[in-house]
């Protein structure tokens, strides 16, 4: 006759202790990497200058559709011209 092998579950406070650890280890790898860091710094910005945003990757300029200057307006992408709507 065969006897049923039975497991042991192990202990409820042995299962959070090591979700715990998990999570401490998570969130201490998280602040490393954010100490690491090098923080960031603003540029100043001359508000009498103009400024043409281009896109690194296709070259072309951020333009203003119709040369509009209300809130909401449309913006594209469009070969650079340095025309005063870009």
């Amino acid at each position: 006759m065969a006897t049923a092998h039975r497991t042991r579950r192990r202990p409820l406070w042995r299962r959070r202790r090591g979700t715990a650890g998990i999570a401490v280890a998570a969130l201490l790898a998280g602040l490393c990497v954010a100490l690491a860091a090098t923080p960031a710094s603003a540029a100043s910005v001359d508000t009498g200058a103009w400024y043409v945003l281009v896109n690194r990757n296709s070259g072309k300029a951020l333009d203003v559709t119709d040369r509009d200057t209300d809130n909401g307006v449309g913006l594209q992408q469009y070969k650079r011209n340095d025309g005063a709507w870009q």
